[in-house]
């Protein structure tokens, strides 16, 4: 059976239409992809701290996502600024990372989505929402809260590409400190604090 010009014509132009029908025009503050394949995320859209912070007094709309531990809010601070904070990982205290770095081993937070969306219907976001997903140094946890958001349709979400504390500098006196670039450096030093909000407060339930 052969098809027709216009059917094959109309076939073809359907499935180039689902293929794109989930294609976010990126914000004028995206930034360029980061350099190592393993910070890509699905959505292929990144922002760094300075222009998430930008966007963010320019547009209500977009939501900050903080994928860190409860921890890391307590101890090394956090921006009121982030509407949802759900941690993407947990570490776990019983053993230490598998391939080798010295660090604690880790463990997806499988609610992560659920409770992500529970957050939305509060906020009154939805799929259409920009998201911006924020983690320490825009690596390891980020990437993987982008790519359970993904499965679910959410495709407007940019990975933070310097995170909260940013990367470490290579040289000089402060050799090895998270100073570059990053929240805490390049956002104003009154959106970050140490200092809980309760009303914000992520909570395990047992």
């Amino acid at each position: 059976m052969k098809l027709s010009k216009t059917l094959l014509g109309g076939a073809l132009a359907a499935v180039m239409l689902s293929s794109t029908a989930f294609a976010v025009e990126p914000s004028k503050y995206a930034t360029e992809a980061p350099a190592k394949a393993d910070r890509h995320s699905p959505q292929g859209l990144y922002i760094d701290a300075a222009n998430t912070y930008k966007w963010m007094k320019e547009d209500d709309s977009v939501v900050l996502v903080d994928v860190r531990t409860p921890e890391e809010w307590q101890f090394v601070g956090y921006t009121p600024m982030a509407q949802v904070m759900i941690p993407s990982v947990f570490f776990r205290y019983d053993g230490i990372d598998a391939s080798g770095k010295p660090r604690y081993a880790s463990k997806i937070n499988d609610n992560f989505v659920s409770e992500f969306e529970e957050k939305l219907f509060d906020l009154g976001a939805d799929k259409n929402t920009p998201f911006v997903i924020m983690c320490r140094s825009g690596a390891t946890r980020a990437q993987p809260a982008a790519k359970m958001l993904d499965q679910y349709g959410y495709k407007n979400v940019y990975i933070m590409t310097d995170g909260f504390e940013g990367g470490k500098v290579k040289d000089g006196e402060r050799k090895g400190w998270r100073l570059k670039k990053g929240w805490k450096v390049d956002a104003p030093a009154d959106t970050w604090t140490y200092k809980i909000d309760t009303k914000n407060a992520y909570l395990l339930t047992y």
